[in-house]
């Protein structure tokens, strides 16, 4: 019996979402601090999920700063020098489930596992991962 590929999955998935917050009510900080992803279960349906992360705390001389690509990078300025470095890996800070759901991957069916709402997330808390 075929079943769903990921976008397939993702397409019912987002669907859900949708209904439940249409975007008219999404609050500000959504689409820069959020994304999303997901995986195929050992019953072969998928668990997606939107995501954000915490701020991690900053040490002396480190920024968030947007790259020509638009997204968040961090930097590290040293204090001695001026150089400025970008960190390409970070232990980051902590990752906030907002949504998630399971998808049948024969049946379609979505079933919401978690629905944080919009409305008690402290945007300002949320690392954007684009501007």
């Amino acid at each position: 019996m075929p079943t769903l590929n990921f976008d397939q999955a993702l397409e019912k998935f987002i669907d859900r979402f949708l209904a439940l917050h249409p975007k008219p009510t999404w609050p500000p900080w959504f689409r820069a601090c959020t994304t999303y992803g997901g995986s195929r279960e050992a019953d072969r349906s998928w668990r997606l999920a939107f995501t954000a992360s915490l701020k991690p705390e900053l040490a002396p001389g480190e920024a968030w700063e947007v790259s020509a690509g638009g997204s968040m990078v961090l930097t590290r300025t040293d204090p001695a020098t001026g150089e400025k470095h970008y960190i390409i890996s970070s232990a980051g800070g902590e990752t906030l489930t907002v949504f998630e759901a399971r998808v049948d991957g024969v049946s379609g069916v979505v079933t919401v596992l978690h629905d944080q709402p919009l409305d008690t997330i402290n945007g300002e808390a949320l690392l954007p991962m684009r501007k």
